[in-house]
């Protein structure tokens, strides 16, 4: 099979304009879309799998999975064919680079970088699981960024429905070192098994490197069935307690106890997001990368303006002739045929009176003459003929090139009224309603709409738990496009923090955070509550409370002083049984001989009956001799 060259055309429609990038089954070309006038992406099999049926429907699969979906996170296919030994995917074409790319550029990611990234990977990925397909090969090769910096996920050659996301054979499908378990034991594979995928890039974007290793490919996939996905923060300092609990939920070996599905892991990282208080991050566009060199090579469209009819024209519009020959040089011997329309310069209006019948030969100044067959008064004394104009050259310029002219014009007309419209209000985009909506599709309008979108999560006393409660800026509001909205994700009304041990100013805190007010009771005795520290609260822990709420705290005095009964005249024994049933102890015995008391009765207790005393000062003062 004859490889593809720069100039070859796929289907009479895609030329291809420069190579891009060759994958492990593929190449990428930029192409022209011969009659919509844009650059796209041609991926085309590779030669060596063409024959392969194994290949060519894992091919046709991508294009039908990936033509199912419609997401900002995900890249757009427009069509898909062959063309002779030639099969092609025709794609958006992105103009940045892989996150592979990023890596080996910038290596590892702070805590807020790595969130961007995956916010958009695993809302893109959620709009996959909705739709009931799992990708299969998660990983940063696969993750493309734009050049308007946004994030897309691509390459769906893997992809199968949950329902059938078995093994039919005993080979391993997928990249070593992102592989689930699932894919590695031959066990069902779902939703979870890019939940695993996705976690193990999380964990590449923080640390620069992959968790597990092996001396051969199989050892390397076999590491995940024997071993747990290492902390973050084991290779990198500084990565916080709950990014590592966010990769390990994500990556655990037991399907049940990770993340579900992309929607829950991306809920997750949003959590994780908000109780860090990470900031906005905007996601780099790599500059050594294949797209971004292929990108800095000018797209020939050319040739690609037509007609009003809307077909392309691709003559050669050159003017060849020489003016001074009204032969058409563009055939060397046969003259023009007369039964074809030739183009013609415009002549300007010639004059109404008659030219002499003999013009002079060579033009000279004013000169008399008489116009025969005149009347006296038609008679002109003096006529000044005009130049007899030279015969027009004869050209074979088609109206194309007085039509590019034109719209050129209109080009630059269009182009100053568009910059005007711009720089006045065509800048500004208005934030969308996305109320009612799930977290993915409101993020998803967000981003449809020219905005950035971020979430926080937030306390609503309408709008029920994982429901959108709005944007900030307000919807309906004018901002410019590009700028980042926060979609609010309400968690509900906020619940009474537990008190855990603080004292006043820190429980203050931790209620701030959840929109409430903190007030203090009167304090109370307890015996599980070190003094200082906050007792109880009122309404109680883990109520659900309107925003705002004060919440009335008690701080504990400690255990509650026990009452000493008086126990005079009684023998020991009965005093020991008595003040253990009140939760006190004897510290001492005191023997004393005294006359008139019979021995073992109690004389005296300190502290003294009816004084009421904490449980670490217990002493029974004095008692008889026996």
């Amino acid at each position: 099979m004859a490889q593809l060259a720069v100039g070859d055309v796929l289907e009479d429609r895609y030329r291809i304009d420069h190579p891009i990038a060759r994958g492990g089954m593929s190449m990428v070309y930029r192409c022209v879309d011969l009659r919509l006038g844009r650059a796209v992406a041609a991926k085309v099999m590779d030669e060596r799998y063409v024959s392969d049926p194994v290949f060519r429907q894992r091919f046709r699969r991508e294009a039908r999975a990936m033509a199912q979906l419609t997401h900002p996170n995900l890249v757009n296919v427009y069509d898909f064919g062959s063309d002779g030994d030639h099969l092609f995917l025709i794609m958006e074409l992105i103009t940045g680079g892989t996150l592979r790319e990023l890596l080996a550029e910038r290596g590892p990611m702070p805590p807020h970088a790595a969130a961007a990234v995956m916010r958009s990977v695993l809302t893109g990925l959620s709009a996959a699981h909705a739709s009931g397909l799992v990708h299969r090969d998660i990983k940063p090769d696969n993750v493309l960024i734009n050049g308007d910096h946004r994030v897309k996920l691509a390459d769906f050659g893997l992809v199968r429905t949950a329902s059938a996301s078995t093994h039919s054979t005993d080979q391993i499908v997928g990249t070593v070192a992102y592989l689930s378990p699932e894919q590695v034991d031959g066990s069902d594979i779902t939703p979870a098994s890019d939940v695993y995928s996705a976690g193990i890039v999380l964990f590449e974007l923080l640390t620069g490197t992959t968790p597990f290793t092996g001396d051969t490919p199989l050892a390397h996939a076999y590491a995940r069935i024997n071993g747990d996905v290492p902390a973050p923060s084991a290779r990198i300092a500084g990565i916080p307690p709950l990014v590592d609990a966010l990769v390990a939920t994500a990556t655990s070996r037991n399907p049940a106890d990770r993340f579900a599905d992309a929607t829950e892991f991306l809920a997750a990282l949003d959590d994780v997001a908000g109780d860090l208080a990470l900031p906005a991050f905007t996601v780099p566009v790599p500059t050594n990368s294949a797209a971004h060199r292929a990108a800095a090579v000018p797209t020939d469209i050319t040739d690609l303006v037509g007609p009003a009819t809307g077909v392309i024209d691709t003559t050669d519009t050159t003017d060849t002739t020489d003016t001074t020959d009204t032969t058409d040089t563009t055939q060397e011997s046969a003259p023009a045929p007369v039964d074809e329309t030739a183009v013609l310069e415009q002549q300007p209006p010639q004059p109404l009176i008659q030219p002499p019948l003999t013009p002079p030969a060579t033009p000279g100044p004013a000169v008399s003459a008489r116009i025969p067959d005149r009347a006296p008064e038609e008679i002109v004394d003096e006529y000044t003929p005009e130049p007899e104009p030279a015969d027009p050259p004869v050209s074979n310029r088609s109206t194309v090139g007085l039509f590019l002219w034109l719209l050129v014009v209109a080009i630059i007309t269009v182009a100053v009224a568009l910059g005007a419209w711009w720089f006045g209000s065509g800048r500004y985009g208005e934030i969308p309603q996305v109320l009612g909506m799930d977290r993915v599709a409101a993020v998803a309008a967000v981003e449809e709409a020219g905005f950035t979108p971020a979430t926080r999560i937030i306390y609503s006393d309408d709008v029920p738990a994982d429901q959108i409660a709005g944007t900030d800026p307000a919807t309906g509001e004018k901002l410019v496009r590009g700028e980042e909205v926060t979609v609010l994700v309400s968690q509900g009304q906020p619940t009474v923090p537990a008190p855990e041990g603080m004292d006043v100013l820190a429980y203050q805190e931790a209620a701030s955070e959840r929109t409430l007010e903190v007030t203090t009771g009167d304090p109370v005795y307890s015996d599980s509550v070190t003094e200082g520290r906050i007792a109880t609260t009122d309404p109680a822990v883990g109520a659900a409370v309107p925003i705002g709420t004060t919440v009335t705290v008690h701080v504990s005095r400690g255990p509650e002083p026990i009452q000493v009964p008086n126990l005079k005249g009684k023998d020991l024994s009965t005093a020991e049984a008595e003040l253990a049933g009140l939760g006190l102890t004897v510290s001492a015995v005191e023997r004393e001989y005294v006359e008139d008391a019979p021995g073992g009765e109690v004389l005296e207790v300190s502290p003294r009956p009816a004084r009421r005393s904490p449980a670490a000062a217990r002493s029974l003062s004095r008692s008889p001799m026996p």
